[in-house]
């Protein structure tokens, strides 16, 4: 596995707890019986069947007896938190940070291929089709699509040592107008307000922001109808994205300035706040839900 693949993990599980499963590989409960399990792999009675967390597998048919055991799932961006309890005491903690390189992966892509394509090397087929025309229905960014990927497989893999009943699912949806608002100190949206943002009635968000900022340059205040007027990202494009608080009027003059570093952006013009994980919680929100719904009928 390369090695920007691996994930870390930081977990908080119960001390020295010992998971078990049958000899069908089903998962019964947990032990912190040390002693038992010792006495057992010595008789060859039971093999490891994992190491991280201690797994043992049973090698002899036993009861299959278990208890009701709820997984609560806190779903997010940064951090997903994973909870296994029964009726009396919480038998597993996690806490998981998923993967957060993939559109810094995918830019550092882009660029290189961008550059192969200026230099005199060996034609490579396309191995595989990741054009607009080819994305399906659902289809999510990369970025966003590993992220719940990582919701799944961490669920998956407690099942896998656990005879979990039920699974609860936390997840958030956030209102970002309402948010926007709130920071910028407009009065709430109510009703229509929705469909009324702030680029309404503009043509791309390219529009909006010379309108916003009155076709002025932020940098040298030149408004002059036979000057060029450029939309600059005062975070990179990767960083900040294409959101219009990201986004600021700068003449040619000025951007060839900036892009050479022989000007500044002016103090106070600085990038408004991210509402990139936000937006994620409300985009995953119902498509974890409905890949898990989907795997719990499969499965039965």
């Amino acid at each position: 596995m390369p090695a920007y693949r691996i994930k870390h993990i930081t977990k908080k599980e119960v001390p020295y707890m010992v998971y078990v499963l049958d000899i069908d590989g089903q998962p019964l409960m947990p032990t912190s019986r040390h002693r038992k399990v010792r006495k057992l792999l010595n008789s060859h009675l039971a093999k490891v069947a994992k190491r991280c967390p201690f797994t043992i597998q049973l090698l002899y048919q036993s009861a299959k007896e278990t208890q009701p055991v709820s997984l609560g799932v806190d779903a997010g961006s940064r951090h997903i938190g994973l909870t296994a309890t029964t009726e009396q005491k919480v038998v597993y903690q996690e806490e998981l940070v998923p993967r957060n390189d993939v559109v810094k992966l995918l830019s550092a892509r882009r660029a290189l291929r961008s550059s192969r394509r200026s230099r005199k090397t060996r034609y490579r087929k396309p191995r595989f089709n990741n054009r607009v025309h080819s994305k399906h229905k659902g289809w999510l960014a990369p970025s966003v699509e590993v992220k719940i990927q990582e919701h799944i497989t961490a669920i998956k893999r407690i099942c896998q040592i656990f005879p979990i009943s039920d699974i609860h699912v936390e997840t958030a949806e956030f209102d970002l107008q309402r948010l926007k608002a709130m920071e910028e100190g407009r009065p709430l949206p109510v009703g229509t307000d929705y469909q009324l943002g702030e680029q309404y009635d503009f043509y791309n968000t390219r529009q909006y922001v010379l309108h916003r900022d009155e076709y002025t340059c932020q940098c040298c205040g030149t408004h002059d109808n036979n000057v060029k007027l450029h939309v600059h990202h005062i975070e990179s494009r990767q960083t900040g994205g294409d959101a219009p608080n990201n986004l600021i009027t700068l003449c040619e003059h000025c951007h060839k300035l900036l892009h050479a570093g022989k000007t500044i952006i002016p103090k106070g013009k600085k990038r408004g706040k991210s509402y990139r994980d936000a937006t994620f919680m409300g985009i995953m929100r119902k498509t974890l839900l409905e890949r898990l719904k989907k795997r719990n009928r499969c499965s039965c």
